[in-house]
């Protein structure tokens, strides 16, 4: 008995497809990022330094490109912090916990995009800029957006914190 050759094909297709599902799935889940990092103008910054820390430890770093983009990938049970570095503005951090119990059934995860924005270190003259060595964002699982998303209300109170510290940057130059 002959085959059609499109009946041919097409079981062909279907057999790659379902291999190539099958090594996807087997392949373990990661967090992606994909985020840009900006001036306090919205000017795209190449080259700011992206370092990835589990700990203490230095695991991963990469520099922004010209566009000021950068992705990467973190594993999952792990707690990391990225930090943000470029000369003349203030380093930021943000702290991705990837502990979670995720749903037996997930198949991929939604991608995380952050946008850093990096103010320079001269506008914080007169200001103890202790406060900002905290992380700027958290991102972590939220089990009823059943993605990692950020933690809207402790973002917004380090952007008042930054906010006073620029204030009274402000006032101090105000006095000399």
């Amino acid at each position: 008995m002959r085959v059609p050759i499109h009946m041919f094909l097409l079981l062909v297709l279907v057999l790659l497809l379902g291999n190539s599902h099958a090594q996807d799935s087997s392949e373990p889940l990661t967090l992606p990022i994909a985020g840009k990092v900006a001036d306090s103008d919205d000017h795209k910054l190449q080259g700011c330094e992206v370092l990835i820390f589990k700990g203490n430890d230095l695991v991963g770093q990469q520099l922004t490109e010209r566009n000021g983009r950068f992705t990467l990938e973190l594993g999952l049970g792990e707690e990391f912090s990225m930090e943000f570095r470029m000369e003349g503005y203030l380093p930021k951090r943000i702290l991705v916990d990837t502990r979670a119990d995720l749903p037996k059934d997930l198949l991929g995860i939604a991608p995380v995009e952050i946008d850093m924005h990096m103010m320079p270190a001269s506008k914080y003259n007169g200001a103890d800029t202790d406060e900002l060595d905290f992380p700027f964002a958290i991102v972590a699982w939220d089990k009823r957006a059943q993605a990692f998303v950020q933690d809207r209300e402790y973002t917004t109170d380090m952007m008042r914190t930054n906010g006073a510290l620029l204030l009274m940057s402000g006032r101090a130059a105000v006095k000399k």
